[in-house]
């Protein structure tokens, strides 16, 4: 026989303490030992245990344990458990209390799981205690081989609170014994109701969470369209004189009713026509299952349906309530529900060879609008999600966000509502508007200081799996705040150009980075002399970016005579030097044009070069395009050229290659180099040197064999950056 160890504290009032008493009631005691461990005798209820069931009495232990963090506390006390046959299974079904994690995580036992029962994001905001409370015993969840939430709503606000995202999670509702609650509607009572009113019960503790204050708001609103209603309210609490005090306001003193707390509810219910629930959040409501075991129909708000499988809850609640008629009560016995969840139950038992859950890979970005940066972390994301869950924590969310397609099974959060505002602080400096400047410089300060607030505090919330960060400024806050339990990987997707502040971070402040992945050969060579004798704990490696799509190419379609270009319309691209170079080009070349594809804060000075240049025939700035239109404007064009002042990994250039367009590009560091063969796939031009530039654009123009060469093998040699390729490499870092 399996043999099943619970842990609660005691059975005073409370829904995780009925769910408890309800599923005790209905256990397979034929196949299952199950020992129930308590910390105290308290009991709202006149309990009345299974006689199989074998309750057992753990010593009381002090208060101020559970104010204390949870690793240090149980160093303070110890349970004995000696001689104890070791369990199958251990259950913290409190979740809440010290004791019962005390108990369930020291008891022998092959798999420890600890039970969720209330949507903790809200409860955290919420409530000050429980904050405090949470600071204490989140040490414990480290501990537990599975969580048990009690709905699939509990799920991502624990992981997103916990920073547990690869533990195993299965939901199992709360269970309803049916038969107690028929036998107790049976119980005598001279309480009745007003048939000519239609009545409406609540049940529940009288505080902040079960919302009552928001019911007596649109009851009220309801009873201003009709006069019939009358509500009854069971359940005690430390909100009961403001909410009879709100009662009073509101006029309702003689349709509202507070009946206090009830050991026996269902005898009232019994005769109530209709159920209501308007609470903030829930975990899984065991009294909306218990109206519907009694035939109830049930007025919930709409918010409470993530809560409860198959509810159907009301956008209007007032509308509902003001439509609501009396109807015949079918009880339902809750047969199947109730079963689905002993199987559930008993699955934890079953000690199985199951695959470990897959582990989350958690990438930090800056935003996902248009950029190389944006567009290589949508490209991991995609490759990541075939073997690992994947989640993007975008600090902005852009608009267009993302601007790079994505695979659905992705999770992106945005972590914060505003955006940089530079383009308005600009504005408001242009139009002399010192009143705008000071509110946009205070609104840009404080979106700064978010930025980096919710970065540290989304770093340090992660307890598990991979978190990959993207940019210098995030690695460093990945070094100093990431978890020692999480494989920490850091990413530049640029040049670091020596830059003084780069080498400084490298030097000093990537020590607990695990993996430094870096986008060429020689940029791992530069970093590792940097780090030598200061980091010998951080591995670089060399990780290029790739290609998700190569298109299909017919090497014998004729082709424009158009050198194409991409990019942001901003100074590092070079675009002005690009159009001074073709218009020296046009003299000699007069049948070839030039298209500029972006966007970007440089077009007003870069069209105005071109008018001044009267280059406007032959030089056309094309604007924004999506990837399916630069692929278009590639497969058509003859060359591409590049002209930026610094790059990483350009993106751009191998798209150019995978299209068979030979490239032409100034040979700074590290980008263009790596990926163009200078003379057999491309040119590459010393930097400065502008008559080389145009004597080569002029070469390849010339000569239509010679483009056609180069652009066969660009096409070749951009395979090494496929998907397939690049997967290998991050696996091998990811999986060791």
């Amino acid at each position: 026989m399996k043999r099943i160890a619970i842990f609660q504290d005691n059975f005073d009032v409370g829904g995780i303490q009925k769910s408890l008493c309800n599923l005790l009631h209905m256990f397979d005691y034929e196949n299952y030992v199950v020992d129930l461990y308590l910390s105290e005798k308290k009991s709202f209820w006149a309990l009345d245990f299974p006689e199989q069931l074998n309750v057992k009495y753990l010593k009381k232990l002090p208060r101020f344990l559970s104010f204390i963090p949870f690793d240090i506390a149980r160093k303070l006390v110890k349970l004995d458990f000696s001689g104890c046959e070791e369990y199958d299974l251990a259950i913290d079904f409190n979740s809440y209390q010290f004791s019962c994690a005390l108990g369930a995580l020291t008891v022998p036992a092959k798999r420890r799981v600890m039970w969720i029962h209330n949507n903790v994001g809200v409860k955290l905001q919420s409530e000050w205690k429980y904050r405090v409370l949470w600071f204490n015993f989140k040490d414990k969840f480290k501990y537990y081989d599975e969580f048990v939430p009690v709905s699939e709503a509990l799920i991502e606000p624990f992981k997103e609170c916990s920073g547990f995202y690869d533990k195993k999670y299965s939901v199992i509702q709360n269970t309803i014994n049916v038969d107690e609650i028929y036998e107790k509607t049976l119980e005598s009572t001279e309480f009745t109701v007003d048939g000519s009113k239609l009545n409406f019960v609540a049940v529940g503790r009288l505080c902040h969470q079960k919302g009552y204050d928001i019911m007596l708001e649109k009851f009220s609103e309801a009873c201003e369209v009709r006069d019939d209603l009358h509500l009854y309210i069971i359940g005690g609490g430390d909100k009961q004189f403001s909410l009879e005090y709100q009662r009073d306001s509101l006029g309702l003193t003689d349709k509202v009713t507070f009946l206090g707390q009830q050991p026996n509810p269902f005898k009232f219910m019994e005769k109530m026509d209709a159920f209501i629930s308007t609470s903030r959040y829930e975990g899984q409501p065991v009294n909306i299952m218990e109206a519907k075991a009694l035939g109830l129909p049930l007025y919930c708000t709409k918010n409470l349906e993530q809560y409860t499988e198959n509810l159907v809850g009301y956008e209007d609640i007032v509308g509902a309530i003001c439509k609501a008629e009396r109807v015949d009560k079918r009880r339902d016995a809750l047969t199947e529900y109730n079963a689905e969840i002993l199987r559930r139950i008993k699955a934890l038992a079953e000690v199985a060879d199951e695959p470990a859950p897959k582990k989350t890979i958690h990438i930090i970005a800056l935003h996902l609008g248009v950029g190389g940066i944006e567009k290589a972390i949508c490209g991991m994301a995609n490759l990541f999600v075939e073997k690992f869950n994947v989640e993007i924590r975008s600090v902005y969310n852009i608009p267009g966000s993302p601007a790079f397609p994505l695979d659905k099974r992705i999770k992106v959060k945005f972590l914060l509502d505003d955006i940089p505002n530079a383009a308005e602080w600009k504005q408001a400096i242009r139009a002399l508007d010192i009143r705008r400047f000071f509110s946009e410089s205070i609104r840009s300060i404080k979106i700064l200081w978010s930025k980096k607030y919710t970065v540290i505090k989304t770093i340090s919330s992660i307890n598990d799996g991979i978190i990959l960060t993207t940019r210098n400024e995030d690695n460093t806050v990945l070094s100093r705040f990431g978890s020692k339990k999480v494989l920490k990987i850091a990413q530049l997707h640029h040049d670091h150009r020596f830059d003084k502040k780069l080498v400084r971070d490298f030097k000093r402040s990537y020590g607990n980075i695990d993996v430094f992945a870096l986008l060429t050969p020689q940029l791992v060579d530069e970093v590792a002399e940097m780090m030598k004798g200061r980091n010998g704990h951080t591995k670089l490696v060399y990780m290029p970016n790739f290609l998700e799509h190569f298109p299909d190419i017919d090497m014998n379609a004729k082709r424009e005579k158009t050198v194409v270009a991409a990019g942001r319309l901003t100074g590092v691209k070079r675009f002005d030097l690009l159009i001074k170079e073709f218009v020296r080009v046009h003299e000699l070349r007069q049948d070839w044009k030039l298209r500029i594809l972006g966007e970007g804060e440089d077009r007003a000075a870069l069209e105005k070069l071109i008018s001044d240049s009267g280059a406007g025939d032959y030089i056309t700035l094309a604007g924004k395009k999506n990837a399916e239109e630069v692929e278009r404007e590639m497969l058509s064009a003859s060359v591409y050229a590049m002209t930026s002042s610094s790059e990483g990994f350009p993106f751009v250039l191998m798209e150019a290659q995978s299209c068979a367009l030979p490239i032409i590009s100034f040979d700074v560091r590290v980008g263009p180099g790596f990926i163009v063969h200078d003379g057999e796939d491309g040119f590459l031009i010393p930097e400065g040197d502008d008559d080389m530039f145009v004597k080569k654009l002029c070469e390849l123009m010339g000569d239509a064999d010679l483009r056609a060469r180069m652009g066969a093998r660009a096409a070749g040699e951009v395979r090494q950056f496929s998907r397939d390729k690049v997967a290998e490499r991050w696996y091998s870092v990811i999986e060791t």
